[in-house]
């Protein structure tokens, strides 16, 4: 199971911006030694606007902790949205029922 969070910069002074830093800094340091994730990727929208990161988390508590805490953690300075992503593997047999119960 996957954690994707994208996420839109707020406007911040420079002040602002240096306690952003240091905030994400000790949330990254967090979550990087926490066993129950894995960091997928991350990216920077190069306009600077936003972003976004995906987790490989072992199960559904770990993913919403992680979310909860990126959300408490980082809500000041960005607009954050997290939904639970599946990989092929585990969605595709749902699409096929899914397909199935469509024909009626």
């Amino acid at each position: 199971m996957h954690l994707i969070t994208t996420w839109k910069s707020r406007p911040l002074s420079p002040a602002q911006f240096d306690r952003l830093m240091t905030v994400w800094g000790k949330l990254e340091e967090r979550t990087a030694a926490d066993s129950s994730g894995e960091r997928v990727c991350w990216f920077q929208f190069s306009d600077g606007s936003g972003g976004v990161t995906i987790d490989k988390v072992k199960d559904v508590e770990a993913a919403l902790s992680l979310g909860l805490e990126q959300s408490l953690t980082l809500g000041e300075f960005l607009e954050l949205d997290t939904k639970i992503g599946l990989d092929l593997e585990s969605s595709l047999p749902v699409i096929i029922k899914a397909q199935e119960n469509a024909k009626g």
